[in-house]
This record gives structure tokens, C-alpha cells and sequence, in this order.
């Protein structure tokens, strides 16, 4: 029996030991803005979305590369917070759900982040990236930002937030 223990433990550890993040050769951020409605029902999904301009041309000129370059683009950073120091506190938030899509095909949206029952910071509201390769996607004139949320309680007010994602971008 100790044995076998002593087999599993170092599995144990091996599986769920902290891996520090891969950084990616150059870093690309986008900004959503964002209006939680104050009668927010909490039976609904309530989705935003906004059509980002991806400059990505202009990206690969600045830096002297070309698409060959470029092995792929994934998710660094998702973090949801207010625009102004409002009171507001992402307890509420029951889950929320950020992907991207290339602009007039929904049916192509690809899963970047996901937040479930979060606790913590009320200042902020930070997703756990996905492992998703999104450089089809961002790498388009202009991609749509998409955020489903789920709340727990309506919230009572208006409030404005910002939805910044960053991408790391690895080279070949």
C-alpha cells in the first residue's frame, strides 16, 4: 500500500504543480468598453460585443515581419474592470465568457477565456486564458470581441467597465 503511495504522490504533485506561463515574443492588447445594464436579469445570458480593429498590418510593418513569421497567437491577459472607481463589486458576476470571431461569422467564434464563480478581488475581475491560437482571427483587419456573462442578483445600476485582452505572439 505505501508503495503504491509513493507512486501516486509524485503524480499528484507533477499534475498540479504552478507551470509559469509561457511569454510570447511580442504582446498585442485590445480594449472593449462595456455597459452592465442595471436591470440585469440574472435568468439570461447577457452577451457584448464589439468589432476591434486588429492593426495587425501595421503590427508586422513596425516589427519587420512578415505572416511566415508568425507560429501563433494565444491569450496572455483577460481582465474585466471598471471604467471609473465605481463601487462595484464582480461578486455579482455568477460566470462570464470572452472569445473572438472574424467579423460577420459568429459560427466561427473561438473560446479565449472563462471565469466561474469568482472570488477575490472586487476591484477587478481577472479570467483564466484559454490555450486557444487565435492568429487566423486577430491577424483579419478587424476581429469581434465577444463577453457572455451570467449574473447572480440584478445589479440595481448602470455601471461601465473595460474588457482588456492581451495576446502573446510567438515567432518561429
Amino acid at each position: 500500500m505505501q508503495l503504491r503511495f509513493a507512486f501516486i504522490l509524485p503524480l499528484f504533485i507533477g499534475l498540479f504543480s504552478c507551470v509559469k506561463q509561457e511569454n510570447g515574443d511580442f504582446q498585442r492588447e485590445y480594449r472593449m468598453s462595456l455597459e452592465i445594464p442595471a436591470d440585469a436579469n440574472p435568468l439570461f445570458t447577457h452577451i457584448f460585443e464589439q468589432p476591434i480593429a486588429s492593426s495587425w498590418i501595421q503590427f508586422l510593418k513596425e516589427n519587420d515581419l512578415t505572416e511566415k513569421d508568425i507560429k501563433a497567437v494565444k491569450p496572455r491577459s483577460i481582465i474585466l474592470t471598471p471604467i471609473f472607481d465605481n463601487n462595484i463589486s464582480y461578486d455579482l458576476i455568477a460566470e462570464a465568457h470572452v472569445s473572438v470571431y472574424p467579423r460577420n461569422k459568429l459560427q466561427e467564434y473561438l473560446p479565449i477565456a472563462d471565469v466561474y464563480d469568482p472570488v477575490g478581488n472586487n476591484n477587478e475581475l481577472i479570467f483564466l486564458p484559454g490555450l486557444a491560437d487565435v492568429k487566423e482571427i486577430v491577424s483579419q483587419p478587424e476581429f469581434v470581441l465577444r463577453l457572455a456573462l451570467n449574473v447572480r442578483v440584478t445589479p440595481g445600476s448602470v455601471s461601465e467597465h473595460y474588457l482588456t485582452v492581451q495576446f502573446d505572439v510567438f515567432l518561429n
